[in-house]
């Protein structure tokens, strides 16, 4: 499959369960394209997993980290590049990573992004948190606004991520576009 434009980069974003990585390297794969997660990415350059960096730093280094290395894979042309759940709540990093190409933001409910990671890895937004899918919806609340603002939206509620990787790869063929933040 052939995109219109080769060089703009292919970014989602979207909260944590979303399937943003999953969903990212599928496109990339798809489309022969190298693919960058950014929170994989700082991993390996602290050597520390996202919760330890949040538990022994503090989440204000993490974002400072975070905000570099937007700025730096941005730079690259036509990949596909996962950020982290809150890396385009930042003003900057969202204009940064808008420049660089399309923005999608993948949408699910939050009872389905809790069925996604309960159990799975550890989430700093939502240790020692009593309802987990409450904690959710507000973040999704808190950032509907900046979601409303990607490019495309795209609902990844009961569907397959090749199913959701040929919708994207089709909305960025037709530029169709969806609204569910608004």
């Amino acid at each position: 499959m052939e995109i219109i434009d080769e060089a703009k980069n292919i970014v989602l974003i979207g909260l944590m369960g979303s399937g943003k990585s999953a969903i990212g390297r599928t496109i990339a794969k798809k489309l022969g394209r190298r693919f960058i997660d950014t929170d994989r990415f700082i991993e390996r350059k602290l050597g520390k997993t996202v919760p330890e960096i949040f538990e022994q730093e503090s989440e204000n280094l993490f974002r400072t980290i975070e905000r570099e290395t937007i700025k730096k894979v941005s730079q690259y042309i036509g990949i596909v590049i996962a950020t982290g759940g809150g890396a385009a709540k930042d003003p900057e990093n969202f204009k940064v990573l808008k420049e660089s190409g399309w923005i999608i933001a993948l949408y699910a409910s939050p009872e389905t992004l809790y069925k996604r990671i309960a159990g799975k890895k550890v989430r700093p937004l939502l240790l020692n948190q009593k309802d987990p899918v409450k904690v959710l919806e507000d973040i999704l609340n808190d950032r509907k606004a900046m979601y409303a603002q990607a490019d495309f939206q795209v609902s990844t509620e009961n569907k397959e991520i090749n199913e959701i990787a040929d919708e994207i790869i089709d909305l960025l063929d037709t530029e169709k576009k969806v609204n569910y933040y608004s």
